[in-house]
């Protein structure tokens, strides 16, 4: 049985004792005890024990005073960092790295992939909470939102009229400045070449004194107060007149002119090219001037229930926005005077904070594509998961090997180096070792970055980011530290002729720390597995899911306002129908690709009782359903010249049907049916099909037969050659409008674009996934090579004694693979919670499968078993007598 000291003595030495002489001390005394209990037995011993070290404590010895300690310590990191002795470290550090290669490449490549996938994901978050934070006022800048309320409908739109701007500014002192804007897409032409400008910003003369964009030429005070002028952004002046100044100069839009031919617009002044970082960009902007000089009706009392402008407010210093969106929400209502006749729907205001509309905004047309907070929660949270899978990775690998160490430790100790000067030692090779991985992480950043920016859109750059640089080198050398601190503090208080003789071993709560923190790995890992194939199946789920109607082989044409298209089209259509590449075409005036816009319409239900559904609308050709592959359930198509009828003629949906609540899509034949002020009557019921994002319900859809004016073109495409196809339309379209630009798209391309946010989120996450799987299997593939090293002699002992290989590989595998298990009881769970809270956000979800969960756990499994399995084989196969001379 070993026999130790009293450890109430023993703490009493190491306590109080000076420290310069406690080792030398220590060391007798423990020889002494040995001694003792050998010719007195182990009673007699600890009493001798205690009774010497109260001798040794002051005040029979004197202890050092605090200035020679502290002294003294600075004298040794002074000689550390010495020329001659850091000379000598750094050669140490090398020739560890050269000796063991395996172990170094998984800890320094380990974490800078950690600290790289960290930098990415803090750089994309910082971007996302960046938006719109550069403007002066960006605390008081409000936009104006309207809830667009029905009998049967509520709609939330990022939009309100043309008149709410000036009567706020004139019925509420709070506000200080007010700005309305419109964005538009339009073809822009110049010396004959047109092109299609998607950000055309429309705006008041109070843009610039609201927002803090910069004008580099022109008078920020009158430069927008003319109809049809026009400013530029530096790079769309060098991308439409070069070096030649463009002051005085005119661009030709196809927007708000009376021909459809296009608009002359005077340029005025040239702007600064915006941030990206803002929830709206522009490429040019014009005089708001412009659409009330074209429209206006808007300015009378039609403009309050026309929401197609956006509105911001600057608020006076210290105004609450909550407190006065309350008082406004009311303010439709008190200068309409309720319900307009016309439209039966009410109109409420509210007031929405500059900083919340990118992040925490998604309603009815909006700019652009907003972000989401939700993304920025999950993303922040990988990075954090995956920095942290990383540091216990780095950390459990570093003090796994620092315990193979102790022999060297101690001949050090043998041959006079002193406790501090190991602390000194130890902690500096270890943070040398997380600031080459922080190195070669800037080195990866530097390499990767091109690809991040395909991959999620963002031009970010760690370089560009002073704080989140000086963070990632206190993490280093924070891990550094922690990795640093288990054979610099508690290695070098071992005995040498302890460890010397063969009795140092890992102790059982260094090895249960190790397991719990590969179990860890494990948890983040197979959370981040899960969810990525959760969210494949459901964005899968979108690309295959029948819409009922036909995607495939349509070419879309827009027209974008030009009145040649729409005079001419016959001739263009009779040609292109002739051709055996072409299957069909059709016009309208609103595409289902990108959603349609919805309003209040009235009919009788089953009772004959009047009722109002809010109701999505479409005008086409009575070759559209065709075109479309739109199923017909009930009634009859348009005639050709239907859009000419008195009573205007109507086809519905189902969900129309059900809304109306008729029984059955036959019930619907007859009804009438009033939008837009003009009565109708019910000819004919579709299937459903989706005009919207799947992301949205189904709603009613009305489709009205257009007359005369449109907008849109769609041509079917026969065969396989779609190209070929592409070649005939455009050949056509050249034929017939010479002058017109051929500005056209796939229908499945646009409908694909709907879902490029959603694809990019889950892109990459796929990647930072599969990384954290790589990253857990390196820990893994550490420890079970140092396990195996422990072990060497017990596997040598058990293959002479008949153990199998098998058996020994069982052995050295069940109990991390085990811990994978359990790993997956934690994550599993936790994983559906997630996810099933991210589905919420799409109308048309995927439900649970058993494979989504097993598949993760299996893979998983797979990688971990064959990680482990190959060291433990190595070991296994090793021949007995080799490993029984090795210890």
């Amino acid at each position: 049985m070993n026999q130790s000291p009293p450890k109430w003595a023993n703490n009493l030495l190491t306590r109080f004792h000076p420290e310069d002489t406690l080792e030398e001390v220590e060391g007798d005394l423990e020889e002494f005890y040995a001694y003792w209990c050998k010719k007195y037995g182990e009673f007699w011993a600890d009493i001798r024990y205690s009774l010497n070290v109260l001798t040794v404590l002051p005040p029979f010895v004197r202890r050092r005073k605090k200035q020679n300690h502290t002294q003294t310590l600075m004298n040794m990191l002074s000689d550390f960092l010495s020329t001659s002795l850091l000379k000598s470290n750094l050669k140490q550090f090398g020739r560890r790295i050269a000796r063991e290669k395996t172990y170094a490449f998984l800890n320094i490549f380990g974490l800078s992939a950690g600290l790289t996938c960290f930098t990415f994901i803090a750089l994309w978050v910082s971007d996302e909470l960046s938006y719109d934070t550069f403007h002066t006022n960006y605390d008081r800048i409000v936009r104006i939102t309207t809830t667009e309320k029905s009998e049967t409908n509520v709609s939330q739109l990022a939009r309100s009229g043309l008149p709410v701007a000036k009567a706020l500014q004139q019925n509420y002192a709070e506000v200080e400045n007010t700005v309305r804007m419109d964005i538009r897409g339009e073809i822009v032409q110049h010396d004959d070449k047109q092109t299609i400008e998607p950000y055309i910003l429309l705006a008041d003369p109070s843009f610039f004194q609201v927002f803090n964009y910069r004008l580099v030429r022109g008078n920020a005070a009158t430069i927008l107060k003319e109809p049809y002028t026009l400013l530029l952004t530096e790079m769309a002046a060098k991308k439409y007149f070069g070096s030649t100044d463009p002051i005085g100069k005119a661009l030709k839009i196809f927007m708000y002119d009376s021909t459809g031919r296009g608009a002359d617009y005077t340029i005025t002044g040239i702007v600064a090219d915006p941030p990206q970082n803002a929830h709206f960009t522009f490429s040019m902007i014009s005089s708001f001037k412009t659409i009330e000089a074209a429209r206006p009706n808007l300015l009378t009392a039609e403009g309050w229930r026309e929401n197609r402008f956006f509105t911001y407010l600057l608020l006076k210093k210290g105004v609450d926005y909550e407190v006065l969106s309350d008082k406004i929400s009311n303010f439709y209502q008190k200068q309409v005077g309720g319900k307009s006749n016309a439209s039966q729907a009410s109109y409420t205001y509210h007031l929405q904070a500059l900083k919340d509309i990118h992040l925490k905004s998604h309603l009815e047309r909006e700019t652009r594509v907003n972000g989401d907070i939700n993304k920025v929660y999950i993303f922040l949270s990988i990075g954090i998961f995956i920095l942290l899978l990383a540091a216990i990775n780095y950390t459990n690998l570093a003090t796994a090997r620092s315990a193979g160490r102790a022999k060297e430790i101690s001949v050090k100790k043998v041959i006079g180096a002193v406790k501090t000067q190991l602390i000194l030692h130890y902690l500096a090779e270890s943070i040398l070792f997380t600031l080459l991985a922080l190195g070669m992480a800037c080195l990866l950043s530097l390499f990767i970055q091109p690809f991040f920016y395909q991959l999620s859109g963002k031009d970010v750059s760690l370089f560009s980011s002073p704080l989140l640089l000086l963070f990632l080198v206190g993490v280093s050398v924070f891990l550094g530290i922690l990795a640093g601190i288990y054979p610099a503090f508690v290695l070098s208080t071992f005995k040498p002729a302890v460890v010397l003789k063969g009795s140092f071993k890992s102790s059982a709560k260094g090895v249960m720390l190790r397991k719990s923190l590969v179990m860890s790995q494990f948890v983040i890992t197979l959370l981040l597995v899960t969810s990525i194939v959760i969210m494949y199946a459901q964005m899968s789920y979108i690309k295959n899911k029948d819409l009922g109607y036909n995607k495939d082989a349509l070419l879309f044409l827009r027209l974008n306002g030009n009145a040649d298209v729409v005079s001419g089209f016959e001739a263009f259509k009779n040609e292109l129908a002739s051709s055996p590449l072409i299957g069909g075409i059709t016009t309208f005036r609103s595409g289902i690709m990108n959603g349609i816009d919805a309003g209040p319409a009235e009919t009788i239900d089953a009772k004959g009782k009047k009722v109002e559904i809010n109701t999505a609308k479409i005008l086409v050709d009575a070759d559209y359903l065709s075109v479309y592959g739109v199923k017909l359930i009930a009634g009859k198509n348009f005639g050709i010249n239907a859009g000419k009828d008195t009573i205007r003629k109507v086809i519905l949906n189902e969900s129309a049907v059900k809304k109306a609540g008729w029984h059955s899509p036959e019930d619907a034949i007859g009804k009438p049916f009033m939008m837009d002020n003009q009565a109708g009557m019910v000819i004919g019921v579709t299937k459903d099909f989706h005009f919207n994002s799947l992301q949205q319900t189904l709603m009613p859809l009305a489709i009205f037969p257009k007359e005369g004016y449109f907008s849109k073109v769609t041509v079917k495409l026969n065969g396989q050659n779609l190209s070929q196809g592409v070649s005939v339309v455009k050949a056509a379209w050249k034929k017939h409008f010479p002058v017109v630009m051929f500005d056209y798209d796939f229908v499945d391309t646009i409908i694909k674009e709907q879902y490029v946010a959603s694809e990019r989120f889950s892109s990459i996450i796929l990647y930072f996934s599969l990384l954290s799987l790589i990253i857990a299997c390196m820990g893994l593939y550490g420890l079970i090579s140092y396990t195996t090293s422990q072990k060497t002699k017990e596997i040598g002992i058990r293959k002479v004694l008949g153990a199998s290989v098998n058996s020994i590989v069982l052995l050295l595998s069940k109990d991390f693979l085990t811990l994978v298990v359990f790993a997956s009881c934690i994550a599993l769970p936790v994983a559906g919670y997630l996810m099933s809270q991210w589905l919420e956000d799409f109308a048309y979800r995927i439900s649970f499968a058993w494979w989504m969960f097993m598949a993760p756990l299996a893979l998983v499994l797979l990688v971990a078993a064959i990680t482990v399995s190959f060291q433990a084989i190595k070991a296994a196969m090793i021949d007995p007598i080799k490993s029984l001379k090795i210890e």
